[in-house]
């Protein structure tokens, strides 16, 4: 698998982000209703440049993050990927976020399988996991519905609060 190439589910395409996606990506990473749940300060315009020149070119690196666009309007819908990657420990983490236009319309449990057959087969990992804001109720109730259950951190986490989620190889997943 070429994680450069673009995936696409029924409603999305999945692509690495390119400078095109700028203003998406500052849009994304500096909204307060965004920001609620991440571990990171909002972004400025600057910092949204530099995220996506640190998610080029995937293969072989400890992480990967792709746009999620509209597969007939090519509208900017999220990010997902995964980072932390440990290959010795046979584990990674996962992130998402859905721009708040396309909350509560199912496209998380639509792009969670693509994301994690990468993680599964492509990494070769047995455990994924996902950090997660306690009140982020809509992103615990997505990934439990895939099987993960509560965990203690996977790593070492100065932001707080903070819950872990683990889904292991050899639970089938929907």
């Amino acid at each position: 698998m070429n994680l450069s190439e673009p995936i696409t589910s029924a409603r999305m395409k999945f692509r690495l982000l390119n400078i095109g996606d700028l203003d998406s990506v500052y849009r994304q990473f500096s909204d307060p209703d965004m920001c609620k749940y991440f571990s990171e300060p909002p972004c400025d315009m600057e910092e949204a440049k530099e995220i996506i020149e640190h998610y080029q070119n995937p293969e072989g690196k400890g992480y990967l993050r792709y746009g999620m666009f509209d597969k007939n309007s090519d509208a900017f819908i999220g990010t997902c990927g995964y980072h932390y990657w440990d290959p010795e420990e046979k584990q990674v983490e996962i992130g998402y976020d859905i721009w708040k236009d396309y909350w509560k319309q199912g496209y998380m449990s639509e792009a969670l399988p693509i994301l994690i057959n990468i993680c599964f087969t492509h990494l070769g990992v047995d455990c994924i996991y996902i950090l997660t804001h306690p009140e982020n109720k809509a992103s615990i109730s997505t990934v439990r519905k895939f099987g993960f259950v509560d965990s203690e951190p996977c790593r070492d986490v100065d932001e707080q609060p903070q819950i872990c989620l683990k889904l292991m190889r050899n639970y089938p997943c929907p």
